[in-house]
């Protein structure tokens, strides 16, 4: 089966790229505008099922996309959680604990946020959401996060996880296209796709840290 995975629009935090984690925060105007571009441009599919994260902006990010389709609750596809970085920046982070914040860039998959996730963590729930998904009807579009969908990308193609936050991008309102095939590796088809906002990939996108 199919399955469309995008990350929500834009909202305040994703447009200065603060750390936002679980806390609610709503889609801004122009990721409202994003969320209806992607909508229009997969108009023509017939969505058998529409997956999303428990929080709000991936509700509106669906109800855009896929407007009038039931939505069902994944809480895996969740963001991963900052724990005490939620709202900060990565400077203010670093601040607040040096030594931390270094051990979390250098490997995020044994080192969390204090109080948050490890990617380690995130993968588990991702992938055991991923196998929900593919044991219901397709196509299916599923609405999730930045940091969630960077870390199930490097774990459904063996990439180290790890490296997730340097190697995987994963843009506002971006399309992502997996192929789940039953007995057979996941195989993606598509990844980080923006021309739904843009012709211009270079000014739809942003660029590596």
């Amino acid at each position: 089966m199919l399955l469309y995975l995008c990350r929500h629009a834009q909202t305040a935090s994703s447009a200065v790229d603060s750390f936002n984690g679980q806390r609610e925060l709503p889609l801004t105007d122009d990721g409202r505008d994003q969320a209806r571009k992607l909508g229009e441009r997969l108009a023509s599919i017939r969505w058998a099922a529409v997956y999303r994260s428990p929080l709000g902006r991936t509700r509106q990010t669906a109800q855009l996309v896929a407007p009038g389709c039931d939505q069902i609750v994944l809480p895996g596809l969740i963001e991963i959680d900052y724990g005490s970085w939620e709202g900060l920046s990565p400077d203010q982070a670093r601040a607040k604990d040096p030594a931390r914040y270094d051990a979390w860039v250098a490997d995020p998959t044994t080192t969390a946020p204090p109080g948050g996730e490890t990617a380690a963590q995130v993968s588990e729930r991702a992938l055991k959401a991923l196998q929900q998904i593919a044991a219901g009807p397709g196509p299916a579009l599923a609405v999730s996060h930045k940091a969630t969908i960077r870390i199930l990308g490097a774990a459904v193609t063996g990439a180290p996880v790890a490296a997730y936050r340097t190697r995987w991008s994963q843009d506002e309102c971006a399309l992502n296209l997996i192929e789940l095939r039953a007995g057979k590796d996941v195989f993606l088809r598509l990844w980080n796709d923006t021309s739904h906002l843009g012709a211009d990939p270079g000014a739809t996108t942003r660029g590596g840290k």
